[in-house]
């Protein structure tokens, strides 16, 4: 049997991921927010621009989402076995 010492490691890897995912995800529902706000007004290409910037943070948001569960599942997996 192998043995890991990495397992709180990965599992502080997986919270902190999921706290980025978290905010990128308050970031992007701001943004979106405020892109809805100024659609209607005189200048539609800030709204684009909010819209664009909201798209990043959902992106950002996805990768640390997928970041934060295969750090999980590699926490969750690994064995710890006390070492000599």
């Amino acid at each position: 049997m192998r043995r890991h010492r990495g397992r709180g490691l990965f599992q502080t890897v997986a919270v902190l991921a999921a706290f980025f995912a978290v905010a990128d995800g308050f970031r992007w529902g701001n943004r979106w927010y405020v892109s809805t706000m100024f659609a209607d007004a005189d200048d539609p290409v800030y709204s684009l621009e909010i819209l664009a910037k909201a798209h990043d943070a959902l992106v950002h948001g996805l990768v640390w989402l997928v970041i934060a569960l295969v750090a999980a599942f590699v926490g969750w997996r690994l064995r710890v076995v006390p070492v000599a």
